[in-house]
């Protein structure tokens, strides 16, 4: 071949990574004819898909095509190789929201970037209700239907992603442990947070002034009302 693609770091990284087996199925067949049936997508002469054909075909010093793609900006290109993985992968329900997740970033992302080049002097919208990971709710339901899961799963799969259990999250990704598994063993740190959450509110109450029981009582009623969306939450 007379150009190399060159690989990406950011682009690999959105490709979720085969197993050990996969890799060895897909070597095996690749051997087996002496050919790679699928061309490497390449746009900008970089891979945008087919990262684990062209390393093999480099190995072992077989030939390959290329079929370029056109894309506008980086932003497109991560779009389409995202959307490219959910459509063609066989991916557990973790790596199926990560994508959509990074799928949700980088358009959120071209959205600031449009508003700021039009003028960014324009009214914001009103915020929408937040769930415990500070995403809308319309959006966690958008990351849902795109992942082809449950809003329940995409919850659960938030609080092992932010629980601070890196080796829980790592287990979900790489399909050890499933997130309804892996959530479970969440629990006792969740009845944890809400004691936690019971004490720091009966605190907060015995500070309240004793003069002003009018102003007192409004705070406690907001303190009720917020501890428990926190409770159902959680």
């Amino acid at each position: 071949m007379n150009i190399t693609p060159q690989v990406d770091p950011e682009f690999k990284a959105l490709m979720p990574p085969l197993t050990q087996e996969e890799y060895q199925q897909l070597e095996q067949n690749i051997l087996a004819k002496r050919k790679c049936h699928d061309a490497i997508v390449l746009w900008d002469n970089t891979i945008v898909d087919g990262f684990n054909r062209f390393c093999i075909c480099v190995e072992h010093g077989i030939e390959f095509e290329v079929k370029e793609m056109n894309f506008v900006s980086r932003d497109d290109a991560k779009v389409w190789i995202i959307e490219n993985q959910l459509g063609r992968r066989n991916l557990n329900a973790a790596q199926r929201i990560e994508l959509a997740l990074c799928k949700e970033e980088v358009l959120r992302t071209k959205a600031k970037e449009n508003l700021s080049k039009g003028g960014g002097d324009r009214k914001s919208p009103s915020p929408k209700r937040t769930t415990l990971s500070g995403e809308p709710i319309d959006v966690q339901k958008a990351l849902a239907k795109e992942a082809a899961v449950g809003n329940g799963t995409v919850q659960r799969y938030m609080q092992i992603k932010e629980s601070g259990k890196p080796q829980l999250l790592e287990q979900v990704q790489n399909g050890e442990l499933k997130i309804g598994t892996a959530h479970r063993l969440l629990m006792p740190e969740i009845e944890k947070q809400l004691d936690q959450m019971d004490i720091m509110y009966a605190n907060m109450q015995a500070q309240l002034p004793l003069e002003d029981e009018e102003h007192n009582r409004n705070i406690i009623q907001q303190l009720e009302k917020l501890a428990e969306q926190i409770r159902r939450l959680l």
